[in-house]
């Protein structure tokens, strides 16, 4: 992984922390065009929630958000 992809990255997970979550097409939207094989895409997906960001397919609402962090 080059540096501007380390870079991309770093500003998603600061996005995700900064949320509470990230969505799929904000992970998409981060990263680098070069990365299109479907694993590495789930690695990082992976990484992503072993940092406790949760990824959904879209925006969760406020409620869902609030019941997840009690539980």
């Amino acid at each position: 992984m080059n540096q501007n992809q380390q870079s991309q990255l770093k500003l998603l997970i600061t996005q995700g922390k900064e949320q509470g979550f990230l969505t799929y097409a904000q992970v998409n939207d981060h990263l680098p065009d070069d990365i299109v094989d479907p694993e590495q895409i789930e690695d990082i997906i992976n990484m992503i929630n072993d940092m406790g960001i949760q990824v959904h397919e879209k925006a969760p609402d406020a409620d869902s958000l609030i019941l997840n962090d009690s539980a």
